[in-house]
């Protein structure tokens, strides 16, 4: 772990940018050079991992990442090798700016080094394809979140993660910025503007005690009342709002606004505002908010549409938008659908 990235870089980076390689946004581990002890698959997942002391497979003592063999001096004579190594498709083409290598529970059986690689390719990496070396080999620490930066300024499909010489990671995260490619939207098609996968993010709320404002951009409909944006119960006379950054500043023509799985917990109304500061990553306290929809009453576990209720005039366009919650509760979903402004920066 480097001197000049501890801990509080990298909660900067969890604030400022997604981990493309989360399961939930698509991220998936499609293949490795080794994994006797434990799979692949669950570098991608969420949390840190677990450890269930005393419970073994045929192969070992259970864990909950990635680990290849004992291969040092043996394996590696045959195959050439000096080290463990795993491709990883992001949920979302962009750019890296740092990632997380977490050993959390591998204590005796971690990587002494690893390093990173990326490629961009449309389909998945075939043997010949070309890799892009982003990390170079860096120590890394036993049972430990290992942030690591990344100075890489391309936009990139996939990654290669090696682990020298073999051992075991429990998650491996690659925070960075959605950089969805104009090519794949029609002239004037709508799209959410706030969906991460066009580059959405939560970025400032009133309060976030039950879960994150982030919950509100990710694909699909919520799979339970945790994984949206709820906040506690307010005792005074005024109301929870977050802040949402578009992932491309446009207009805006249409608005749901989902409340899954919230039935005694949702918001009695709601209103949205927006704001166009498109340098900003939260809006400064002086910016101008645009009424988008007055308040509107909710009820509970329903996807809401609103489009005849949208007061914003079709050329108007916004960077940010803030969903106001009265008094307090939980939304799943929120999305944002208008013409995208692809020429902007």
């Amino acid at each position: 772990m480097t001197d000049d990235f501890d801990r509080a870089a990298m909660d900067d980076f969890q604030f400022r940018y997604i981990n493309l390689l989360a399961e939930r946004v698509g991220g998936r581990a499609i293949n490795c050079s080794d994994q006797w002890f434990a799979s692949c698959d669950n570098l991608v997942k969420p949390g840190r991992g677990v450890f269930k002391a005393g419970e073994f497979t045929e192969k070992g003592q259970w864990m909950d990442g990635w680990e290849s063999r004992r291969s040092f001096g043996r394996q590696f004579r045959m195959s050439q090798l000096d080290h463990d190594w795993c491709v990883l498709r992001l949920g979302f083409a962009g750019r890296i700016h740092g990632v997380d290598v977490d050993t959390h529970h591998f204590r005796g059986n971690a990587p002494l080094q690893v390093a990173v690689d990326a490629t961009h390719v449309k389909l998945d990496p075939e043997p010949d394809t070309q890799w892009t070396e982003i990390i170079p080999r860096t120590d890394v620490l036993p049972d430990e979140q290992n942030p690591i930066p990344c100075d890489s300024t391309e936009r990139w499909t996939h990654l290669r993660l090696r682990i020298y010489p073999d051992g075991g990671v429990a998650r491996f995260r690659a925070y960075g910025e959605v950089m969805p490619d104009p090519s794949d939207y029609l002239e004037n098609e709508t799209v959410d503007l706030a969906a991460v996968g066009i580059g959405g993010r939560g970025v400032a709320a009133s309060d976030e005690f039950f879960s994150s404002t982030d919950n509100l951009v990710m694909p699909g409909r919520g799979v339970n009342m945790g994984d949206g944006w709820e906040t506690r119960r307010r005792r005074d006379e005024f109301n929870d709002w977050a802040i949402i950054k578009l992932g491309k500043r446009g207009t805006v023509r249409k608005v749901i606004l989902d409340t899954a799985h919230l039935r005694g917990n949702f918001p009695d109304r709601f209103s949205l505002e927006g704001c166009l500061e498109p340098d900003a990553q939260v809006p400064p306290e002086d910016a101008v908010w645009t009424p988008i929809i007055n308040q509107q009453s909710l009820c509970p576990d329903r996807e809401h549409t609103y489009t005849r209720e949208v007061l914003c005039p079709p050329e108007q366009k916004f960077s940010h938008v803030r969903l106001n919650i009265f008094p307090d509760g939980g939304v799943s979903r929120l999305r944002v659908f208008g013409i995208a402004d692809w020429d902007a920066a």
